[in-house]
């Protein structure tokens, strides 16, 4: 796994802002922002409580839903971990859009325009659709980059473009991305090029040859 904090996930690396993550590990600020936002300790240690749903379709995702139920505790946010199968989950996030907050993981696949505007585009926000826009974000800045980057021709162009909507979304944080699979692709080693971009060997191998 990969540590990062852009929205566009390092495999695409065209596109990937690989700027260090902005968000500090400051304990000490944290707890006074909250103090400072009225949600201080009501029993001398939790502020309050909330209720965290992750995705089950892997192991990890509880593995990453109880490092969170950890790291919290240590500024006084209690967090219940609810388990559900992958068909609740789903239901409870996209369509009845009721939960605290979630763990979930999302494929950038080939290009950000297919797998990361659905994300951030508040057009997309729309009940019952799996795996789209589930924080409800809205900014017309970002709406409007990432419909010019759907049709623009020019590739040094596109990246600008991605580039400006990663700078605005780490902002704005309406979510944190946090960590990025490696993916290993395992072939003969007279096959060169099989995967040259981030859909891996789902690609469509137009780069490859065999020497």
């Amino acid at each position: 796994m990969i540590d990062h904090y852009s929205p566009i996930a390092p495999g695409l690396k065209e596109f990937h802002d690989p700027t260090p993550s902005p968000y500090a590990y400051d304990l000490k600020a944290a707890a006074k922002l909250l103090d400072e936002a009225g949600l201080k300790p009501t029993d001398g240690k939790t502020r309050f409580r909330l209720t965290l749903d992750f995705n089950p379709i892997t192991t990890e995702g509880r593995r990453l839903a109880e490092y969170i139920r950890a790291s919290l505790a240590r500024i006084g946010i209690a967090v219940d971990l609810r388990a559900q199968d992958i068909s609740a989950f789903v239901k409870r996030i996209y369509t009845d859009r009721d939960f605290d907050f979630a763990v979930n993981g999302a494929s950038n696949l080939f290009d950000p325009t297919v797998g990361v505007q659905r994300l951030y585009w508040s057009k997309s926000f729309v009940k019952g659709v799996p795996f789209s826009n589930a924080t409800h974000y809205s900014n017309p800045e970002v709406d409007r980059l990432l419909e010019q980057a759907a049709v623009e021709n020019d590739p040094k162009t596109r990246v600008g473009l991605f580039k400006k909507f990663q700078d605005i979304v780490a902002e704005d944080i309406p979510d944190l991305n946090l960590v990025s699979p490696t993916f290993l692709t395992l072939h003969n080693a007279k096959i060169h090029d099989l995967a040259t971009t981030a859909d891996g060997a789902e690609g469509n191998l137009a780069h490859l040859y065999v020497k």
